[in-house]
């Protein structure tokens, strides 16, 4: 009976795993005295995570702009072409993939959700960088002009 418990509890880790079940990838940082971490691709709770402080931000932005909160649609579901545009700042949202994306040396969350605001005052192109692998693990083209990733999986 305790062999199999055993493999029971060596299965157990290997699902709960949180590195295991995702593609990761170990990156040295020169900036941080060559450290050593290791970024992971999003799960499902971070891309939805991700899709709802874009959409916060986007609708303070809006609104901080004198606009509604939601740019009005076209007949086929669209922004409307005279909508404007509004600029934000993006740091938050790339923050919040970064908290849930980095991981040290011994598989554990360097940032805790509630970390987010801290990184985002921090955000620097190092931080770019490593959120960009997270995109990169996670099959997704980052950067200006890049399509949103939850349009084009059909979510949006």
């Amino acid at each position: 009976m305790a062999r199999a418990k055993s493999a029971n509890s060596d299965l157990r880790a290997l699902a709960l795993d949180p590195l295991r079940n995702f593609k990761h990838e170990t990156v040295v940082v020169p900036e941080w005295g060559d450290a050593s971490v290791t970024v992971r691709a999003l799960s499902a709770g971070d891309w939805l995570g991700y899709r709802t402080r874009s959409l916060e931000v986007l609708e303070e932005a809006r609104l901080a702009a004198g606009l509604s909160a939601r740019p009005t649609m076209d007949e086929g579901g669209n922004p409307d072409s005279d909508e404007p545009s509004v600029e934000f700042n993006s740091s938050y949202i790339f923050a919040f993939v970064l908290v849930r994306t980095l991981f040290d040396q011994h598989c554990a969350r360097v940032f805790d959700d509630a970390d987010v605001d801290e990184v985002a005052l921090a955000f620097s192109p190092v931080h770019d960088r490593l959120v960009a692998k997270a995109f990169e693990l996670s099959g997704i083209e980052a950067g200006a002009g890049a399509p949103d990733p939850v349009a084009e999986a059909g979510n949006g």
